[in-house]
């Protein structure tokens, strides 16, 4: 029976082990216990809810037994090999599993703030067009300003009780910003804050 070669092969270290197990039953902890308090589950429950909690509990411990027991990773794929010799290399340089976690999630973060920026710039292109749309099928454009998004959500702007001249200025600034542009302009300062911040985690983590 054929298999796959070993394209790489890392022995972890005890100390991370450990790390990795403590880890999964703090976890393990904190989830059972959030959802026993959050449920109001007791002894005198449902045997089916118990159970839950039961396995929940056993998943939690085999995985922090497994992480304690695993001694050494293989990789029989490239994709999967690339990842072992990172982890070697981590060893080397003193890096822990730790900080390549926390490198991971701030590039998924800032990924996030990425995307996020993308959808509000398209949710602007969205308004734009459907005005073009309804131009283009009833010949008369609607206007859609910022202030008849903002309006409703601040009381102040549709009922001051002082400060009279600073609403008009407020309230003429909005009206002549149209909602499409504000929220493409939005969305590309959004867009370019999280690419920067990506770069900028990358450059800091570059393994």
């Amino acid at each position: 029976m054929e298999t796959s070669p070993v394209l790489a092969r890392r022995v972890i270290p005890l100390k991370e082990r450990l790390e990795k197990a403590l880890a999964a039953l703090l976890v393990t902890a904190i989830a059972v216990t959030g959802a026993w308090l959050y449920t109001g589950v007791s002894l005198d429950s449902n045997p089916v809810y118990l159970g839950a909690f039961g396995l929940g509990t056993l998943l939690g411990v085999s995985i922090a037994i497994y992480f304690f027991f695993k001694k050494e990773e293989g990789a029989h794929t490239k994709e999967h090999g690339r990842f072992v010799r990172r982890r070697i290399e981590d060893q080397r340089t003193g890096r822990s599993w730790l900080s390549r976690i926390g490198f991971n999630v701030r590039r998924f973060l800032s990924g996030l703030v990425v995307l996020i920026g993308i959808l509000v710039a398209l949710s602007g292109l969205g308004v734009l067009g459907l005005q073009i749309f309804g131009y283009l099928k009833i010949g008369d454009w609607k206007p859609v300003s910022l202030l008849s998004v903002v309006s409703p959500q601040w009381p102040w702007l549709n009922n001051p009780q002082s400060w009279f001249g600073l609403n008009n200025i407020v309230k003429d600034a909005l009206d002549i910003m149209p909602l499409s542009l504000t929220l493409i302009l939005i969305g590309w300062f959004i867009a370019g804050f999280g690419s920067a911040l990506r770069e900028r985690t990358a450059k800091r983590g570059r393994f």
